[in-house]
């Protein structure tokens, strides 16, 4: 069991939130993101700079995808390499083990739009465009931090639209204009593709085996369709990532030991296939979580 941060940090500055970043959880720390900064920070902006080969605007409503690199563009690609110089000169050149996240495929097709105002997440060939540019993109991204930091990077993908997606809830660009859900085995399919270490999203089960770790909140992990799909993916080897507040570690190391008492299962999963990490990411609640995977790894058996 670990204890790392999401990504996200709160405030402006990016060498304050690296170092706090590497002085609570310095053993994987996760490359900071700083969506309070405003446009170009924001989820969808960071990853966009890093399509391979395909360019945004910003539309009338959202990111809209473009034809050429346009002002937009190349202030996200001056962001990125400043974030990157930045983050170096806090951490140094040797960070043996580090985290990067990026938006995964289907949340970024559902934000951007087409020329036509039309969301990506609607053209089946805009949607394999977009898919192979962020595979080339975060591929170029891990290769590039890998050589800043003399370390392996592991790749988180945020997919907090898939919910409403498989759902059938994305809305269309007018109300008459509704985008149909996706089967579940889509989805799966497309996320597959990207090998990623980390899934970040609702507890989709049936998505899980899309990435080494699924990272989901443990608040509401309490009914039964949960607490059965939680089971049978620990019970099958698979790790799970659970999202806590970050406020009390003993009183949450608890929680979660007797949470699995529950269950039925052996406290030894959870030192053995679980992490935590704090759902709104501050110093001290970063502090406490990394806190509460110590106690543990070391007293799961007592608490």
């Amino acid at each position: 069991m670990t204890g790392f941060a999401l990504g996200p940090m709160p405030g402006t500055s990016m060498a304050q939130a690296a170092d706090i970043i590497i002085g609570e959880s310095g053993h994987f720390p996760a490359f900071p993101q700083l969506p309070q900064r405003g446009l170009g920070s924001d989820a969808v902006g960071r990853t966009a700079g890093l399509l391979e080969g395909l360019a945004v605007e910003r539309g009338p409503r959202s990111w809209r995808l473009s034809n050429r690199p346009q002002l937009f563009t190349h202030r996200l690609w001056d962001r990125l390499d400043r974030d990157l110089d930045e983050v170096q000169a806090v951490w140094g050149e040797s960070v043996p083990l580090l985290k990067v996240q990026v938006l995964g495929p289907w949340s970024l097709a559902a934000a951007l739009e087409l020329a036509n105002g039309h969301r990506a997440i609607t053209d089946r060939g805009a949607l394999e465009d977009l898919t192979a540019a962020l595979q080339e993109g975060i591929g170029k991204h891990v290769h590039d931090i890998a050589r800043r930091f003399n370390g392996q990077v592991r790749v988180q993908l945020d997919e907090p639209a898939l919910p409403a997606i498989l759902a059938g809830r994305i809305p269309g660009t007018t109300d008459f204009d509704s985008i149909p859900a996706v089967a579940a085995e889509v989805a799966l399919e497309r996320l597959a593709r990207f090998g990623a270490d980390f899934l970040h999203t609702a507890p989709l089960w049936e998505l899980a085996p899309a990435a080494t770790t699924l990272l989901t909140a443990f608040d509401g992990l309490d009914n039964s369709r949960d607490l059965d799909g939680l089971g049978q993916w620990l019970s099958a080897g698979g790790r799970v990532g659970l999202g806590i507040a970050g406020r009390d570690a003993r009183a949450e190391a608890i929680a979660l030991a007797r949470h699995f008492d529950q269950m039925g299962l052996p406290r030894e999963l959870l030192v053995e296939q679980v992490d935590v990490y704090p759902v709104l990411a501050d110093a001290a609640r970063l502090r406490e979580v990394v806190a509460t995977a110590g106690m543990l790894q070391r007293d799961a058996g007592d608490l």
